[in-house]
């Protein structure tokens, strides 16, 4: 057996529970190599459960797609991932892209024969760019108007979050003082609609409604708040932001009456990916195809910021809320590394481990526009500003 590379012994308080956790992990690894005990379960459901575990088979390890290292992959992998060049240079695309023009690696990206549709760009972002953008997602975009999952709970100010926690770390603000808490409110049944948490197992769930669902409780029920909480607890327990037209969670269905402008960086950035990976595409792939998608078309009109603690998971969903289907699917990972699997139109399609690190992006266009996909396992790492 072998282990993913991820440093468990800090999340725990004691070797105690480090072993213990350790031998669960090893004897629940064990049990999945006897795929009878899970035969009903669709291919994509039984490896969001192998690469959760984060105790790994060789075979199931040597599985995931390093797109940071090609050489680290078997030959098999390797044999089906192809090198392509951008249409257009990112760095002349964003600003975003070229605030560090030593960070010269925006003209090219990564596709896979066995993967119609994928787009990858690694390493997208200089170390720079990247904290500007976490410091914008914490910052600037958890606050209204947009809507996060703390507004179902909490009178969350319009500043948000971040500049009480960032009192709290110097020390200006301390227990005691009148703003120190975020207090509890009550909400009503109808408003609470839009806050969910449960889930169910069907073809329906999309990322909206599948971010609410990764961290209910084991009934699927929302669990309210008992008191009020510090600045550093609120952070935290930030799940999900959404950007643009604001989504309701119980018609799965966007508020058009009311649009809020996507940020301006986050629109910039998204429109410059979808003019640079134009007419990308592989015909020697098991299904030929080719990003014909124009950038000059891409109108950025909505989003999601996804907050994951290192046990945080995000299940397998399609993407299809959204009025225009054919627009790429656009993801940047920022932070830790994750476990990313990337399947089919079904959930019967098995599905291939991607891992995705700081500063990637990833763009889905064609078929895998509606491919099942999700997040299975965080894993503790560098960051981007200790490389």
């Amino acid at each position: 057996m072998q282990t993913a590379t991820v440093n468990h012994q800090q999340q725990f308080k004691s070797k105690r529970q480090f072993k213990i956790w350790e031998k669960q992990q090893k004897e629940n690894a064990a049990k999945r190599l006897n795929r009878a005990l899970y035969a009903n379960q669709s291919p994509f459901r039984y490896a969001e459960r192998v690469y959760k575990s984060r105790v790994l088979s060789d075979a199931d390890a040597r599985e995931i797609v390093d797109f940071s290292n090609l050489s680290n992959n078997t030959t098999q992998v390797q044999s089906n991932i192809v090198q392509v060049p951008l249409k257009h240079d990112l760095g002349t695309l964003s600003n975003a892209f070229s605030a560090d023009m030593s960070h010269n690696k925006s003209n090219y990206a990564l596709i896979m024969k066995n993967v119609p549709g994928l787009i990858v760009i690694p390493d997208a972002f200089s170390p720079h760019a990247q904290r500007q953008l976490v410091k914008h997602c914490l910052r600037d975009y958890a606050k209204p108007p947009h809507t996060s999952n703390l507004d179902g709970h909490y009178h969350v100010s319009k500043d948000g979050i971040w500049p009480l926690y960032e009192q709290e770390k110097k020390g200006s603000l301390v227990p005691g003082d009148a703003n120190y808490y975020v207090p509890i409110k009550t909400v009503p049944q109808d408003e609470n609609d839009m806050y969910p948490t449960a889930i169910g197992d069907d073809d329906n769930n999309d990322a909206f409604s599948v971010a609410s669902s990764m961290y209910s409780d084991i009934s699927g029920k929302s669990a309210p708040p008992r008191a009020a909480s510090s600045p550093t607890q609120m952070l935290k327990k930030q799940r999900w932001v959404t950007l643009g037209y604001q989504y309701h969670w119980g018609t799965k269905k966007y508020n058009l009456d009311d649009p809020i402008p996507i940020p301006s960086e986050i629109a910039d950035l998204m429109k410059a990916v979808v003019t640079a990976t134009e007419d990308i595409g592989c015909q020697d792939a098991e299904v030929p195809w080719k990003n014909q998608y124009k950038g000059a078309d891409f109108r950025p009109e909505a989003g999601i910021i996804n907050f994951y603690q290192l046990q945080s998971t995000l299940m397998g969903h399609v993407d299809q809320s959204e009025i225009n289907m054919e627009a790429p699917l656009i993801s940047m990972s920022l932070g830790h590394s994750c476990i990313y699997l990337i399947g089919g139109n079904t959930r019967d399609t098995k599905p291939i481990p991607l891992r995705l690190n700081s500063g990637d992006m990833l763009v889905m266009t064609a078929i895998a526009r509606r491919a099942y996909h999700g997040t299975t396992t965080t894993l503790y790492n560098k960051l981007a500003d200790e490389r």
